[in-house]
């Protein structure tokens, strides 16, 4: 695992055991994040690690589940913080072999979105991420399970789904933008799910665009489910987006955009410790989209785990 060269990037010396010097950090990587642009930022992010007289131990990951082992490993031999370079989805893979340990989760940003980083503050740049590594402080965050999934930041389902699905085929449009093509991909025309949900023992039955279950509240590159959505509060913020016609509709997405659709008649926000979430008989199972990665399908249940994760934040501020 943590100690196998297999997937050691031979550029990047070091022990074999990174824990066994406190100044290696293990840096896990998804080679293929933003189609192999992430590997640019290798010299730059072992550069910037030695002006903070640390060095980086490169380890590529195959998969989420190799990334969460490579991360678990890690923490077993008692590294202080593992570093995860790649997309929300990286730091997903590697916070779910870090979950409920003394090893705090190092994001360095490399894919599109790059939401969770935006709401804790990380710097996106490599300079400044690594400084963030070196010389922050450990912030303990809530995370949000579904049937032993990992969600840093946000659940969906619906519309979002459907979003985030073109977003990701889009091969040449860049940042935020892609996220706003995606959004007028999937509503020409709007498609509505039906769920039923079962709210911390409560049945509700929902028919509508968007289901949204949310930890960090933000998604799509700075978009915002739900702007009031804290980390640490031991609790899930559920937002659901009931239909409309298509011009009303424009509307509640913009207000989702800017953060200000509290006040939408077509918006519900809630908040609960536990969701089940199932379809009605005979109707198709609903995709689900954690984080900006596609997971699984319903049937699910969504849970909340508070303080059980922890994240390397700069020392300024508390988002």
């Amino acid at each position: 695992m943590s100690g196998d060269p297999e997937h050691t990037d031979s550029g990047v010396t070091g022990p074999a055991d990174p824990t066994a010097d406190r100044s290696v950090v293990p840096v896990i990587l998804n080679p293929t994040a933003r189609r192999g642009a992430v590997l640019k930022r290798i010299d730059p992010l072992v550069e910037a690690f030695a002006a903070h007289g640390l060095e980086a131990r490169l380890v590529r990951s195959a998969s989420e589940e190799h990334a969460k082992e490579l991360a678990a490993g890690f923490a077993a031999d008692g590294a202080r913080v593992v570093g995860a370079l790649g997309g929300d989805g990286m730091a997903r893979s590697v916070a779910a072999g870090l979950v409920d340990t003394d090893t705090s989760l190092g994001i360095i940003a490399g894919g599109r979105g790059n939401d969770l980083i935006g709401k804790l503050g990380i710097p996106k740049d490599t300079e400044g991420a690594v400084a963030n590594i070196a010389a922050g402080r450990d912030r303990i965050i809530d995370v949000l399970d579904f049937d032993g999934n990992l969600s840093l930041s946000n659940v969906c389902l619906g519309l979002d789904s459907t979003v985030q699905s073109h977003a990701n085929s889009a091969k040449y449009i860049r940042g935020r933008w892609v996220y706003l093509y995606g959004v007028l991909r999937a509503i020409l025309p709007p498609k509505s799910i039906e769920l039923q949900l079962t709210v911390d023992g409560r049945r509700v039955d929902f028919r509508g665009l968007t289901a949204g279950f949310a930890n960090s509240g933000r998604y799509g590159g700075g978009l915002k489910l739900s702007p009031e959505a804290k980390l640490d509060d031991g609790l899930i913020d559920v937002v659901l987006l009931r239909d409309a016609f298509l011009p009303r509709l424009a509307v509640e997405l913009v207000a989702f955009m800017s953060g200000r659709h509290d006040r939408h008649p077509h918006i519900h926000f809630g908040h609960a410790r536990e969701i089940h979430i199932d379809t009605p008989a005979g109707a198709a199972p609903v995709a689900i989209v954690a984080d900006g990665d596609e997971i699984g399908q319903t049937p699910t249940a969504v849970t909340i785990r508070p303080s059980s994760l922890k994240v390397r934040v700069p020392h300024a501020g508390r988002p």
